[in-house]
């Protein structure tokens, strides 16, 4: 939309660490279509949601959900607000883990209070950002399995894991997308493995995840095929097969929805994201 802060195109994770004074704000009214973290390490940020304001200092960390319309930049009473952030699409196994208290719904928020928790965390940051830029190829994998260490340690710093667990029937129904990503699967043979209606299976999905089922699915193929084109010599009608899609016309058209780019050319010159 104009006037709105442009997003990074979804897929692969983007991060950095910032240090901004009061003009700093980002402002998108139809949201992102990934998962927005931040964590402050100083100074203060405010979020408005939902026509509310939340204030963020040191140890909190935030998290925005796909598609929730966000206003968020420098406390002006503070000046300067120092944080990471990581625009990401969780791996599946994830879910559980970003179960943290919603300020307000698309919104989700905890806090890492010890120093020597919030020191670890940042170093985490770090490792992530350096694996994030650098050249190796397998940097992008190393840089992921940082972030997934770093929500472990948020959830374990404020203890949710065990006090809200995944729903098991969402917990088994990622289990199914997670390996049979490749098969024909629909909401109705996925419920069926749980022992749900599509439509209750659906409503949990989403609660928990952010996602509808199909969402995800389509998702996770579309993310194996990125890798496939950066690391395999497979051509693209190949990739598709490989990944899931009947038609490779039908999976060059969503490549292009999600990557902002055709397969081929993400093959040759892989897309920059800007935060």
């Amino acid at each position: 939309m104009a006037g709105d802060t442009p997003a990074p195109r979804p897929g692969l994770l983007v991060a950095d660490l910032f240090s901004q004074g009061s003009a700093y704000r980002s402002r998108r009214r139809a949201g992102t279509r990934d998962w927005l973290l931040t964590f402050t390490i100083g100074g203060r940020g405010r979020y408005r949601c939902a026509g509310q304001e939340f204030v963020c200092a040191a140890g909190d960390v935030m998290l925005l959900q796909p598609g929730t319309p966000h206003d968020y930049g420098t406390d002006p009473a503070a000046g300067q607000w120092d944080f990471y952030w990581a625009h990401f699409l969780p791996r599946p196994a994830w879910a559980a883990w970003l179960l943290w208290d919603e300020a307000t719904p698309g919104l989700r928020r905890t806090h890492v209070a010890a120093a020597a928790d919030r020191a670890r965390l940042g170093a985490v940051f770090d490792r992530l950002l350096c694996d994030a830029v650098g050249p190796e190829p397998w940097g992008e994998h190393l840089a992921e399995n940082a972030l997934e260490e770093a929500i472990l340690l948020i959830v374990q710093a404020h203890g949710r894991a065990a006090d809200r667990p995944l729903d098991d029937r969402v917990a088994r129904a990622l289990q199914e997308i997670n390996r049979r990503y490749r098969e024909p699967l629909t909401v109705a043979e996925l419920a069926a493995a749980v022992h749900l209606s599509p439509s209750r299976l659906a409503h949990l999905f989403r609660a928990a995840t952010g996602e509808a089922p199909i969402q995800m699915l389509l998702r996770l193929r579309l993310r194996q095929a990125a890798r496939l084109l950066e690391y395999s010599t497979l051509n693209v009608a190949e990739i598709a097969a490989e990944v899931g899609f009947d038609s490779p016309f039908y999976f060059a058209r969503q490549f292009r929805r999600q990557f902002g780019v055709s397969p081929t050319a993400y093959r040759v010159q892989p897309h920059i994201s800007v935060p």
